[in-house]
């Protein structure tokens, strides 16, 4: 009996032991499994947001060398093999990675869909410039399509300045936080903290604090400036279907309601004036979106733009903006509102904002014009931004003080693109027409 109970009991132990080991062998399979669906699916969406960030910075050369060929990415603690790749569909891109660990595959897919919009990666970004006095001062980066640029003195420019085509004189006491690159000489007496890279020379006043490469041939400093940043023309904006109808004239001073064209006085061809000492009211709606079109703007003295809401707000100028002394553009008071005000126009003409414009903190300003000339007079002082914002124009021309800061996007508010449509008659929309947004996602 006592050698039957042994055998029983050894095979009970080595059953058990089989079960143990194969519960064991499939719970390590499961633990694999789940491992490199959840490495596919994660390399899936770095991917993604790698590609929606260069399309944003105007950067599809970059995505146009990831879909040449799989990419292997190398995960940290991950012992297994990823590999993506960047596939061009109809108006967008699908991407598909694949984790790979000790036989066992798995793979997650997701697309990109490119949409028309609205983007601002510089804050000046014209043809020409002309600054006609002192105190520049400008947060982010600067581009001069053709012509020299003179910064005055006691001038500031935080970002990178780039001229295709001229020289930048910097004034005493002047300074470029990082790099200079121009088809063309650097003169004055100012500093260049970070590199400099001309056709021409850097003159003996002028400090380079990085490298100096000098004498370049043409064709490489623009190819350098091409790697950085799209230096496509801005496509003009398409009219806007309700321009200019339908038309209506503005009774009182609030503006709530988008798709229309507003007038004052006895015609659309009247555009919108704002007398002396009035205050426009600007209120968007629950969408986040105030959009409508004028034929001309007309601010008299001391006006006041106060907008209610958080979101954007876009006016279509077809012809022109005068504005007399302050012109003052900012959050209705006592509210938490968040905003950003796009003037936009595919016609030439002249945008003129007078002296002392202002924009409060929590708003934005931004002028997109490819067309127009833009003029900003005297600031009333550089103890503080003047203006939260960036100019696209053909020509940019700024008198004493002016401070213009191309603002983040307020912490914990959601700001939407400006979803503008652009002329059709445009064969490519370069930095500032295209986005990228999730389509879909899934196995």
């Amino acid at each position: 009996m006592s050698l039957v109970v042994v055998i029983f009991l050894a095979l009970t132990v080595l059953l058990v032991l089989a079960i143990y080991a194969q519960v064991t062998n499939n719970y390590a399979l499961q633990q694999k499994k789940l491992l490199v669906s959840n490495v596919a699916k994660s390399a899936a969406y770095t991917m993604a947001e790698t590609v929606k960030k260069w399309f944003t910075d105007g950067r599809n050369d970059l995505v146009q060398n990831l879909a040449a060929a799989p990419t292997s990415l190398s995960l940290p603690e991950f012992r297994g093999t990823v590999e993506c790749s960047v596939t061009s569909i109809l108006n967008g891109y699908k991407i598909r990675c694949t984790a790979r660990l000790d036989g066992v595959e798995d793979s997650y897919s997701l697309t990109l869909q490119l949409l028309g919009g609205l983007t601002f990666r510089r804050a000046i970004d014209t043809v020409t410039m002309d600054v006609k006095n002192n105190n520049l001062k400008i947060v982010g980066d600067v581009l001069v399509r053709q012509g020299s640029l003179d910064t005055g003195n006691n001038s500031i420019i935080t970002g990178d300045v780039y001229l295709t085509n001229g020289t930048l004189t910097l004034g005493n006491n002047s300074f470029v936080e990082r790099d200079v690159l121009a088809v063309g000489n650097v003169t004055g007496n100012g500093t260049i903290r970070r590199h400099a890279i001309v056709t021409g020379t850097v003159g003996s006043g002028v400090t380079v604090l990085g490298d100096k490469t000098e004498n370049a041939s043409s064709a490489y400093v623009r190819e350098e400036i091409s790697r950085r940043i799209d230096t496509s023309e801005p496509p003009l904006p398409a009219t806007p279907t309700f321009f200019p109808n339908p038309a209506v004239k503005l009774t009182g001073t609030v503006i709530s309601e988008s798709n229309q064209t507003y007038y004052t006085g006895s015609a659309t061809e009247n555009g919108l004036s704002i007398g002396n000492n009035e205050t426009l009211t600007l209120k968007i709606p629950s969408d986040g979106v105030l959009s409508f079109a004028v034929k001309k703007l007309n601010f008299g003295n001391n006006v006041t733009i106060e907008v209610e809401g958080n979101g954007v707000v876009m006016i279509y100028v077809e012809d022109d903006i005068t504005a007399g002394n302050k012109l003052d553009i900012i959050p209705k008071p006592n509210t938490q509102s968040q905003f950003r005000l796009l003037i936009y126009s595919n016609k030439p003409g002249s945008f003129d904002f007078g002296n002392k414009l202002s924009v409060g903190r929590g708003g934005g300003f931004y002028i997109y014009a490819p067309e127009k000339s833009v003029k900003i007079g005297n600031s009333p002082n550089q103890s503080e931004v003047d203006v939260y914002g960036a100019i696209v124009a053909n020509r940019i021309e700024v008198q004493n003080n002016l401070y213009l800061a191309l603002p983040d996007n307020p912490p914990g508010t959601q700001i939407p693109w400006f979803p503008i449509r652009f002329d059709s008659s445009a064969t490519a929309t370069g930095p500032y027409g295209s986005y990228v947004e999730y389509r879909s996602w899934g196995q």
